[in-house]
């Protein structure tokens, strides 16, 4: 995982955004690689190669994206060591220039705005537990018993339920909604809206009726964990829903209750996990993947867009389609009913009048 780089600023700030600047050569010493050209550049940012401005830094990961550098205007451009050289642009050398350049945006990251502390227009009970650095801001509900670590931020519209545990440094965005008991771990970032510990979907079919069954578990996500908005992580029926560290989810995801999700496992948008699911460390999930209850998906699985998964999936298996299974022969499957025209108009004829069908390769 890319870390944020130290570097000293040896200018000012910009004076109408309050940007840094740092001299190109300064950024190359904390990442790296080597620079070919002004390492005196003074760069105020990162931009893409199409809309770069002579004072931000871009990138190039393939050599199909020479012309495009060519015509670039940005002020430096990382790239691969075998990138062809060209004279009077500022090239930066270095293995992996996308990891590279990520490294470099950390500088160039905007700090977290609004109100710091704890505002007068949030609810905080007073026996809930803040530890130095918190901030809480306007409007947000901090019920009774929950505890809130070292710098974290809460912001507005937020709701913590009672006896909530939120470890240190996270960023919990606007409007998310964690429910009683729920424990988030240290560097945790959760975007608007999602919600955390609703209950679980179950019902029981009884006298003619669906019966609720309660949901007396809770939902553990570990460190280094990030929920994009709008994700639902229910809470277990019994026992815990558990998110482990370093995983990834993007928006719109459903996690039901008492999933098991491994470590550093990717989870894209519209994902929908039914109970009991649990996904190896690794695991890669495409958009708008189901997956019906009490599978088992492996460690280091990839599971195409738009799969639906109703039987587990080995470890380091690559599947996809309905229902999914291995990706190879989902594409022989694929091309096989491109013959399914040909074939059928044959079989219509009389059975004297029949031509074999042969595989264009063959002819």
């Amino acid at each position: 995982m890319a870390q944020p780089v130290s570097v000293a600023a040896s200018g000012s700030p910009a004076s109408e955004s309050s940007r840094p600047v740092y001299p190109l050569q300064e950024i190359q010493a904390a990442i790296g690689g080597e620079i070919v050209g002004d390492a005196q550049t003074l760069i105020v940012g990162v931009n893409s190669l199409d809309l770069a401005r002579p004072d931000e830094l871009a990138f190039a990961e393939h050599l199909r994206y020479v012309p495009a550098v060519r015509q670039s205007h940005a002020g430096a451009i990382m790239v691969s060591p075998t990138f062809p050289a060209m004279p009077g642009r500022t090239l930066w050398r270095i293995d992996n220039p996308r990891l590279a350049f990520t490294k470099a945006m950390y500088l160039f990251q905007p700090p977290t705005m609004g109100h710091r502390g704890i505002s007068r227009h949030a609810i905080v009970a007073p026996d809930a537990q803040l530890a130095e650095g918190v901030t809480i801001q306007e409007c947000a509900v901090i019920r009774s018993r929950a505890r809130i670590g070292r710098d974290t931020i809460i912001e507005s519209g937020v709701h913590v339920g009672e006896e909530v545990v939120i470890g240190e440094q996270c960023v919990i965005g606007p409007n998310v909604v964690i429910r009683r008991g729920c424990r988030i771990g240290h560097r945790v970032i959760i975007h608007g809206g999602t919600v955390i510990g609703a209950d679980g979907f179950g019902y029981i079919w009884h006298e003619g009726r669906h019966l609720k069954v309660p949901q007396l578990g809770t939902v553990i996500i570990q460190d280094d964990v990030e929920l994009g908005a709008n994700v639902c992580v229910d809470r277990a029926a019994l026992g815990a829903t558990i998110i482990q560290r370093g995983t990834k989810i993007d928006n719109l995801v459903q996690i039901a209750h008492n999933d098991v999700i491994g470590n550093d496992v990717i989870l894209s948008g519209q994902v929908g996990l039914a109970g009991s699911v649990k996904i190896g460390d690794r695991a890669v999930l495409g958009g708008q993947v189901g997956v019906a209850d009490h599978l088992t998906i492996g460690s280091d699985a990839r599971i195409g867009a738009g799969s639906g998964v109703i039987k587990d999936v080995r470890p380091g298996e690559t599947v996809w389609w309905f229902p999914a299974r291995p990706i190879q022969r989902v594409k022989q499957e694929l091309a096989s009913l491109t013959f399914l025209p040909r074939l059928m108009k044959r079989l219509s004829r009389p059975p004297s009048k029949r031509r074999a069908i042969r595989h264009p390769r063959s002819s």
